[in-house]
């Protein structure tokens, strides 16, 4: 933490299109919260030579000099997106998911740029993500590749997928802090699906894993919701009404309906368990799915070990 206590925001940066747009995204957060940004270069622990080849091309001018100058313009860039924003830049030769995973114990939040769809360069970075946000120490941001919309209203608000585990919770205590530093208002969606109750990950039903709910027992999970953001708030001071919440119950398949809430929300939180396993399996099908489509930034909260004080 920086002198005032705010947790820096880590960006993995690799001179990607979509590491520029979470570059800049990146920059914005830390400057609303008054944290340092750092960026991050990593090169293979193999990789020693002098040029820089980030994402499979030849960058010219801008690489013959090796990672730093490449890492340094990122930093001048932030430094124009986000007037004021004190930057750190970092180039680590390691695993890219082991360096970003490593970078992230002392991180406030941890931001990527999703992947595109096609190329072997990009089925490989879509791997680092998958691979960090199932096994990073603080929430992990990720940003759209085609960016953020620019046409969403300045009242759009921060979406939390609930379901009642305590993963979800801890996904919507953080879902909280940030409508609340941002002064936007905070919708609590909870989906189920008609049937027999089918679960998401890999290892069997327990009361610490995610799940699909019954119409039954979606009011009942909604309404425990509610009543964990109002303890929440009261734990923050905040006055009766002094942030607006929406509540609601919606019928379908959990990735579809929170794609949908993604197309007009701010930012999207949702939970996951962190401990063991495959990332794919680890996070769940539907956190899979939407951290590689969703229309706004993702926001991956790790519940096993994770502290809830970490607005996102």
């Amino acid at each position: 933490m920086d002198e005032h206590g705010a947790a820096p925001v880590v960006v993995g940066y690799d001179a990607s299109e979509p590491a520029d747009v979470a570059l800049a995204w990146a920059a914005r957060e830390a400057r609303t919260r008054g944290a340092v940004l750092q960026v991050v270069y990593v090169r293979d622990a193999h990789d020693t030579g002098v040029a820089a080849r980030p994402h499979g091309d030849d960058l010219g001018e801008r690489g013959g000099g090796g990672a730093w100058p490449v890492v340094e313009e990122a930093a001048a860039r932030a430094r124009d997106v986000a007037p004021g924003v004190t930057v750190e830049t970092f180039v680590e030769y390691a695993s890219p998911s082991a360096a970003l995973v490593g970078m992230s114990t002392d991180a406030g939040a941890l931001v990527l740029g999703a992947t595109r769809h096609g190329g072997l360069y990009e089925a490989i970075r879509g791997t680092v993500v998958l691979q960090v946000t199932a096994h990073a120490r603080c929430p992990v941001v990720v940003v759209p590749a085609e960016g953020p919309r620019t046409d969403l209203p300045p009242d759009a608000p921060v979406v939390v997928g609930y379901d009642g585990s305590e993963a979800s919770g801890v996904a919507l205590d953080a879902g909280v802090d940030t409508a609340w530093e941002l002064g936007r208002a905070l919708r609590l969606v909870v989906v189920w699906r008609p049937g027999v109750a089918e679960w998401v990950t890999s290892r069997g039903p327990t009361e610490h894993e995610a799940h699909d709910i019954t119409e039954a027992d979606a009011g009942p999970v909604l309404q425990r919701g509610l009543a964990r953001v109002e303890e929440r708030l009261r734990e923050r001071g905040a006055a009766e009404g002094a942030l607006e919440v929406l509540g609601e119950t919606r019928e379908g398949q959990a990735v579809r309906v929170l794609h949908r809430e993604a197309e007009a929300a701010e930012r999207l939180l949702l939970g996951t368990r962190g401990r063991g396993g495959f990332a794919s399996l680890l996070l769940g099908s539907a956190t899979h799915t939407l951290v590689r489509t969703s229309a706004c930034p993702v926001v991956v909260v790790r519940a096993a070990g994770q502290a809830t004080g970490h607005a996102v």
